[in-house]
C-alpha cells in the first residue's frame, strides 16, 4: 500500500490541485481527501486595478448590498487546505447543486440516502460536521464561503432539528449561497429565424450569411452579484435563453457583442437542428414531399442535395404538384402527377408519373412515364413517357417516345418512337410497330441550337462588316469564329449522311426504319423478322442509297 503524505498549499481551485497532485504521484484524485485550513477572501472595487485582501469587513460590503453593488465589488477566494489520505467519512452526502438564473444563488438538494449517523453525536455536533461538509463542497465548486451564508447557517440548524425528528425521508433544499438579483429592464429573448421558414415547409433552406438564430442578451436596470463572486452586469449575463446546442464552426459563424449574439450561415443549404446539433448541411434526407412543402430550393446552382425517401410504395414521394429545384436531387419513391423536379444530378428509384415533368443535366430514372428533359439520360424501364437529351440510355421500353442526338436501348418492345440525329444503337427489338428515324428536324434542341447559331453567325459577320474598315487586326479573329459556327451549323444540318442504326438481334416483326435527307427527302424501310446489318445512307453522283436496303432515291441534278 502506498503511504500518502499530507501536503498543505495554497490554491484558487481545488479540484485541479488535487487532480495535479494526484497526477505527480500517479494516483487518482478519489484516493485523496483534503481539509480547509483557511479562507482568504479578495475584493476589487471600481476603484481598484488588482483584488486586495479583505478583513473583517471593514466596509461593510456583506451587511450594505446596495453599496456592493454601486461601488462594483467583485470577490475572489483563496483556499489553504491540507491534501491528504481519506479516511473512514463520518458523513457522506448523495446531492446535488442547483443555481438560479445568472447563478446569483446555489442550493444544495440533499438525498436521503445520504449517510448521516445523527443517533451517534449530540445536534450541536451534527451541524458543524454538515457545515464543514457543506464549505467544503461549496469551495470544490467556487462558490463563495463565509460569507452571504446566512440562509445556509438558519437552514442548517432547522434541517438537523429535522434529521432528529426522523422526518429525513424525502429531498431537501439548503441554500448555500445568497447572491444579488439584478434588476432587469429587458429580459432575453430566443429568436429562431430558420423556424419561421419551417412553418411554411418541411424544412428550411437557407442562404449563405443568412441569420438562423438571434439571441438578444438581458439589459439589466442594476447590477447584481453572483454565487462566484463575480458582478452580474450587461457584460455577463449567464445567457439562460440563449441557445444550447453544439455548433457546427465550419457551416456556422458566431458574431457576438455586448447587445446581441448572432448565429450565420456560412454555406447555402438546408439547417439541421435536433436540440443537440446545429448545423448546416447540403444533403437533406425526408421521407415526402407534398405541394404544402414544395419551395425547398429556387436555383439550380444550389449545392444542395435532397434525397426523399418514402417507404411505402402506395404513397408518393414527391406529392402532386410539387416544385423541387435542387443540384441534386434522389427520390428513393414515385413522383406524383403534375409534379417538376429540376436539378443537375437526378435519381429517381421509383416511377415517374405521365403528367410529371423532370429537368435535368444527368438523370438516372427507374421507370419513366412523364416527361424528361436532361442532357443525359439513364432509364431502366420506358413505359410510355417522353424523353429530349442528347444521349440517352434505355435497358428496356414498353413505348414512348425518345428525341437525342445518340440513342442507346436494350430491349424494345412495342410503340416506341425514337428520333435522332447521329445514331440509334439497339440490341433487340421483340415487338412491332417501332419507329427509329434519323432527322436531326424533329429533335427540338437541335432547332433551337441552329437558330442561335445562325443569330451568331449574322452577329459576327456585322461585326466583321465594322472590323473590314476600321480593326483589320480583328478580322482573322472574327472570320475563324464564324468558320467555327458554321461548321457547327454543317454538321448538325448533314448529320443524316454519318449517322447510324444499328440493331444486334434479328427483328421479330414490322418495324420502320427511316433517314431524312436535308432537303426533306426522306428514305423509308419496313422490316422484316430477319437480322440486319446497321442501317446507314450512301449517297453517289446518280443515288442516294440506304444500306443494307435497296430503296434508294435520285439525287437531284
Amino acid at each position: 500500500m502506498i503511504y500518502l503524505h499530507n501536503k498543505k498549499i495554497k490554491t484558487k481551485n481545488i479540484s485541479n490541485s488535487i487532480g495535479k497532485f494526484a497526477a505527480e504521484h500517479l494516483l487518482k484524485t478519489s484516493e485523496y481527501d483534503f481539509n480547509i485550513n483557511q479562507v482568504d477572501t479578495y475584493i476589487k472595487t471600481i476603484a481598484d486595478d488588482d483584488f486586495l485582501l479583505y478583513k473583517d469587513d471593514p466596509k461593510n460590503y456583506y451587511n450594505d448590498k446596495n453599496k456592493l453593488i454601486n461601488e462594483h465589488v467583485q470577490f475572489q477566494q483563496f483556499y489553504i487546505i491540507t491534501i491528504k489520505a481519506p479516511i473512514k467519512c463520518v458523513l457522506s452526502l448523495d446531492y446535488t447543486i442547483k443555481y438560479t438564473d445568472n447563478n446569483t444563488s446555489a442550493y444544495i438538494i440533499l438525498n436521503p440516502d445520504s449517510h448521516i449517523p445523527y443517533k451517534t453525536y449530540k445536534p450541536k455536533e451534527i451541524y458543524l460536521l454538515l457545515l464543514k461538509e457543506l464549505n467544503k463542497i461549496k469551495a470544490q465548486n467556487k462558490i463563495l464561503v463565509n460569507i452571504f451564508d446566512n440562509q445556509m447557517k438558519d437552514k442548517l440548524k432547522a434541517f438537523t432539528k429535522h434529521l432528529y425528528q426522523g422526518k429525513f425521508s424525502k429531498k431537501i433544499k439548503i441554500p448555500l449561497f445568497d447572491g444579488i438579483e439584478p434588476e432587469i429592464s429587458r429580459n432575453s429573448k430566443l429568436i429562431m429565424h430558420f423556424l419561421k421558414k419551417q412553418n411554411n415547409h418541411q424544412v428550411a433552406e437557407v442562404n449563405e450569411g443568412e441569420v438562423l438564430v438571434e439571441f438578444i442578451k438581458p439589459i439589466f436596470g442594476k447590477n447584481g452579484l453572483n454565487a462566484f463572486g463575480e458582478i452580474i452586469t450587461n457584460n455577463y449575463s449567464n445567457n439562460k435563453d440563449d441557445l444550447e446546442a453544439d455548433i457546427d464552426s465550419d457551416t456556422i459563424e458566431i458574431i457576438e457583442d455586448e447587445k446581441t449574439k448572432i448565429y450565420k450561415s456560412k454555406i447555402k443549404g438546408y439547417v439541421q437542428f435536433n436540440k443537440k446539433e446545429l448545423y448546416i448541411d447540403n444533403k437533406l434526407k425526408i421521407s415526402k414531399l407534398s405541394r404544402v412543402q414544395n419551395a425547398l430550393a429556387k436555383d439550380e446552382d444550389n449545392n444542395i442535395e435532397v434525397t426523399v425517401s418514402q417507404n411505402d410504395t402506395s404513397i408518393d414521394s414527391i406529392g402532386e404538384g410539387v416544385r423541387l429545384t435542387s443540384e441534386s436531387i434522389h427520390i428513393n419513391g414515385h413522383i406524383g402527377a403534375k409534379s417538376v423536379l429540376e436539378a443537375v444530378n437526378l435519381k429517381i428509384d421509383g416511377a415517374t408519373h405521365t403528367e410529371s415533368i423532370q429537368k435535368a443535366k444527368f438523370a438516372d430514372i427507374n421507370r419513366h412515364k412523364g416527361k424528361l428533359r436532361c442532357h443525359k439520360a439513364k432509364i431502366k424501364l420506358l413505359e410510355g413517357g417522353v424523353i429530349h437529351a442528347t444521349h440517352v440510355e434505355v435497358e428496356a421500353s414498353l413505348g414512348g417516345t425518345i428525341y437525342a442526338e445518340d440513342v442507346i436501348i436494350g430491349h424494345v418492345k412495342n410503340n416506341l418512337k425514337v428520333y435522332a440525329s447521329n445514331s440509334i444503337t439497339i440490341r433487340l427489338v421483340s415487338g412491332e410497330d417501332n419507329l427509329f428515324k434519323i432527322n436531326y428536324r424533329d429533335i427540338p434542341t437541335l432547332n433551337s441550337k441552329l437558330n442561335f447559331l445562325d443569330k451568331e453567325i449574322e452577329d459576327l459577320k456585322y461585326t466583321l462588316d465594322g472590323a473590314l474598315k476600321h480593326t483589320q487586326s480583328q478580322v482573322p479573329i472574327l472570320k475563324d469564329k464564324i468558320k467555327k459556327l458554321q461548321n457547327q451549323k454543317y454538321k448538325i444540318v448533314n448529320s443524316a449522311k454519318s449517322a447510324k442504326i444499328t440493331i444486334t438481334e434479328p427483328l421479330k416483326g414490322l418495324n420502320t426504319i427511316t433517314f431524312t435527307l436535308n432537303d426533306k427527302d426522306e428514305l423509308t424501310y419496313k422490316t422484316d423478322a430477319r437480322l440486319y446489318k446497321p442501317f446507314y445512307i450512301e449517297e453517289s453522283e446518280d443515288y442516294i442509297i440506304l444500306h443494307p436496303t435497296n430503296k434508294k432515291i435520285p439525287t437531284e441534278s
